[in-house]
């Protein structure tokens, strides 16, 4: 499944809540969101859009590409670019102890660090749940194991294997030994099951 499938799958085209999904983009919106924190966001790569100022500009918020999203929660903050395979962590959260809003908790690993940063959802609470949930699904993408029905499969994706491995190894967590150890295993036991 690509992102722009999981962002019409998991994101309501929800004006009232500051979500807008391609095509139903407002280009008044986006042309704000480029011009002000998505800079290095191309146009064609807008995939949808939360905008979290009250006076609806779309200068605070954030744009989902197909490989990123980039989000800035006001203009007092600096601009963040978070790449889907980069999260490990997504959770939803009060803003101030219950006082109002939402924030969604991201943690990110870039390489051997790992760091927080958070989504602010005051103006638009109800689209924390839905952000949070899309971003969980683009942060387990890659590692999806199985049928498609959601049972259980008698055959390893070697090809889904093979990503997470070479994934594990760009991220620095598996030395090239164990990752070229692993995928011989992988393609002796193929090659044993497809003998018997």
């Amino acid at each position: 499944m690509t992102i722009a499938e999981l962002v019409r799958e998991r994101l309501p085209h929800a004006p009232q809540m500051g979500l807008y999904v391609a095509p139903d983009l407002s280009e008044k919106k986006v042309r704000n969101a480029r011009s002000d924190y998505a800079r290095d966001v191309d146009r064609a790569e807008v995939l949808a859009l939360y905008d979290a100022t009250l006076s609806g500009t779309g200068g605070d918020g954030a744009v989902f590409a197909p490989d990123r999203f980039v989000f800035q929660n006001n203009d007092f903050q600096s601009v963040q670019t978070v790449r889907y395979r980069d999260l490990v962590g997504v959770e939803v959260g009060n803003r101030w102890f219950g006082l109002g809003g939402k924030r969604v908790s991201l943690k990110v690993n870039r390489g051997r660090a790992t760091f927080d940063l958070a989504m602010d959802f005051s103006g638009a609470p109800d689209a924390a749940e839905y952000v949070a949930d899309f971003l969980h699904a683009a942060m387990l993408k890659d590692v999806e194991f199985g049928s498609t029905e959601g049972g259980a499969t008698d055959e390893t994706d070697v090809a889904a294997v093979h990503r997470v491995l070479d994934r594990l190894r760009g991220q620095g967590k598996l030395t090239a030994s164990d990752h070229e150890r692993l995928l011989q295993v992988l393609t002796e036991q193929r090659d044993a099951a497809s003998d018997s």
